[in-house]
């Protein structure tokens, strides 16, 4: 199987056969008797490096497109409202307390005093049930009442927290838990994540993985034989974001993908160099402008999404499926998984990870398999775990389950109803129904 692992090999044959073809091309002017052809040749090198460098930089005007390898400036003002908006020193970044705002400039959220989202209509509620995770668990995208968690409330006639955070890896749900949970406990706790979460543990600092993400650094657990080690968050104040300098061997050794993407993929002097090794990411920002267009032609974005997905971005659900394969972003996340149920013998309450697939992922099962149905066949000897894959497959092919990059609130609706009916018939004492009115489970064990 071809993975994005590969890429930087490609790139060196390319180099390769670029210098050859030069010296090839060189050897031969001088042979021949036209040595005044190698100012022709300097020319039209020179020529290409700097069309190289306009192309690279125009590139480089939109956010997450390129890796550049520098460390980027951070101003003052961009840092104030990282601050204000989302800086957590812990795990990096959160939602803050008593907040209100409009996700996309459209969609109206509030975060109460403990910071949990609100779920209007449930308030006083018992509370029964934690939620914990990422955006497809804070329900981007969608408004409060439009929530699986909220169907959930209504489901079950209790109140249901959700202290899900946009981009939060499995890792830093778990120290969420670890943090929330003795204030706000509830004998059922929900960890619901993206398959990407597997690539989002092995971060320190986003931007290497994530392009242009230059705000979001993050602890990270890492496994020392049979030893589960916690890395705290190496920019963890206000000063610590302009001395960058200082910590930098310390984030690079750390980060997983610094050296096996950001240094592969960067682009640097000579920019020529750089373009020949990695020409996908050059191909990469036009693809994404065509996909954005595509709405306009029909089948023309479906097409180009599946190009990006399977042949152009690095970064994307290629290299999920690589990770899951990889014994050790596997063996990391499976420690995780144990770690939760481990809280749960601790705290007792009872643990659910729920797996929600992104756009770009329910597209690659379809088309390709299904990638990380064996990670969630042995986490399930652990604990229970839900995938809404089966359930969002086995929807009509007209029913919309995205917006822009998240659920619907059809799609939410869906998986409130899958979770509820996983809740009915495992644990129907804690969620307050007679086990005899339980309902079937869909498309879990």
């Amino acid at each position: 199987m071809i993975t994005w692992r590969y890429a930087s090999v490609a790139g060196r044959w390319r180099l390769l056969t670029g210098v050859v073809v030069l010296t090839g091309a060189a050897w031969w002017l001088v042979t021949t008797g036209r040595p005044g052809g190698l100012w022709w040749l300097g020319a039209l090198v020179g020529t290409a490096e700097l069309g190289a460098w306009v192309v690279i930089r125009v590139l480089a005007t939109q956010p997450g497109l390129l890796a550049i390898d520098h460390t980027p400036t951070i101003s003052p003002a961009t840092l104030d409202r990282f601050f204000e908006h989302g800086f957590d020193a812990e795990l990096g970044w959160i939602r803050k307390r008593n907040t209100c705002k409009k996700d996309l400039g459209k969609y109206p959220y509030r975060i109460d005093d403990r910071g949990s989202r609100t779920n209007p209509g449930h308030e006083g509620l018992p509370e029964i049930i934690g939620t914990y995770g990422d955006s497809y668990t804070f329900c981007r995208e969608v408004e409060d009442q439009e929530t699986w968690q909220w169907h959930l409330a209504e489901r079950f006639s209790c109140q249901v927290l959700n202290f899900g955070v946009g981009n939060h890896g499995f890792d830093q749900g778990l120290l969420r838990l670890r943090r929330e949970y003795p204030t706000a406990p509830t004998p059922v706790v929900v960890m619901g994540v993206v398959p990407s979460t597997i690539a989002r543990i092995l971060s320190v600092w986003k931007h290497y993985n994530e392009f242009g993400n230059i705000m979001a650094f993050k602890p990270r657990f890492r496994l020392d034989g049979e030893r589960l080690e916690l890395l705290p968050n190496p920019i963890d104040s206000r000063e610590k974001f302009f001395e960058l300098s200082k910590h930098l061997d310390d984030i690079q050794r750390d980060d997983y993908f610094y050296e096996r993407r950001f240094r592969r993929e960067a682009f640097r002097f000579p920019y020529l160099a750089s373009c020949l090794a990695n020409p996908r990411g050059v191909l990469l920002a036009p693809a994404k402008a065509v996909r954005r267009l595509g709405g306009a032609w029909p089948g023309v974005g479906r097409r180009v999404s599946a190009l990006i997905d399977d042949r152009l971005e690095g970064g994307g659900v290629r290299q999920t499926a690589a990770l899951f394969a990889d014994p050790e972003a596997a063996a990391l996340l499976d420690r995780l998984v144990a770690e939760l149920a481990a809280e749960a013998r601790l705290h007792g309450f009872w643990p659910l990870v729920v797996v929600m697939p992104m756009r770009e992922d329910l597209d690659y099962i379809r088309r390709h398999c299904h990638f990380y149905r064996t990670a969630v066949d042995r986490w399930r000897s652990q604990l229970d775990v839900l995938d809404t894959a089966d359930a969002l497959l086995d929807l009509p092919a007209d029913t919309r389950i995205y917006r822009e990059w998240h659920f619907t609130p059809e799609a939410n609706r869906i998986v409130g109803r899958e979770v509820g009916d996983l809740l009915a018939a495992r644990v129907p004492e804690r969620v307050n129904i007679a086990p005899s009115s339980t309902a079937g489970v869909s498309h879990a064990s």
